[in-house]
């Protein structure tokens, strides 16, 4: 055999001078589009993640909204009276799990008057549902009595001496 006929790598001595920085840069590259890959996967899981919980979360509330959690109120109506002295009462009644809920508007009761929100059932038993101190004004307040709403006779403002200042039927 020739040495004409063997390609020139075959004379060298050994490995090239340059291999092991190849290998190296051949290894560091691996190792980079690796970590590069692992990166990308934790970001598209996290980002994944977060859309899960959100979703989730709206779920969660737009259902609850919808299915009355926390209580099933259903509006029984509203009540309205006026007395001869020109004050008027006007009490929306929503029926609740626990019992009754008012809101009352009252106008027209005289300045500094102690007053008492009471609910007649037609039973005739009364439920104080709440008290303040009139002002010359329009006055809303909110109130509660363990009562039904199918029970319910009327709403009264009533003063100190539990006369009615005005009936909302």
């Amino acid at each position: 055999m020739l040495m004409e006929e063997l390609p020139p790598e075959a004379a060298l001595n050994g490995p090239p001078r340059d291999a092991d920085h190849l290998l190296q840069r051949t290894l560091g590259t691996v190792r980079d589009e690796r970590h590069q890959a692992v990166r990308r996967r934790g970001r598209v899981t996290a980002l994944t993640s977060t859309f899960v919980v959100a979703g989730v979360l709206a779920g969660g509330v737009w259902l609850g909204q919808g299915l009355g959690i926390g209580g099933t109120d259903d509006v029984a109506g509203t009540l309205q009276g006026t007395s001869a002295d020109g004050a008027h009462l006007a009490v929306r009644v929503t029926d609740t799990e626990g019992g009754l809920r008012l809101v009352a508007t009252v106008d027209g009761m005289q300045d500094g008057e102690a007053c008492w929100l009471v609910v007649h059932t037609k039973d005739g038993r009364t439920f104080t549902a709440g008290s303040w101190r009139a002002h010359d004004g329009e006055v809303t307040l909110a109130g509660s009595a363990m009562v039904r709403a199918g029970d319910v006779a009327g709403v009264s403002v009533v003063n100190h001496d539990h006369q009615p200042l005005v009936t909302a039927n």
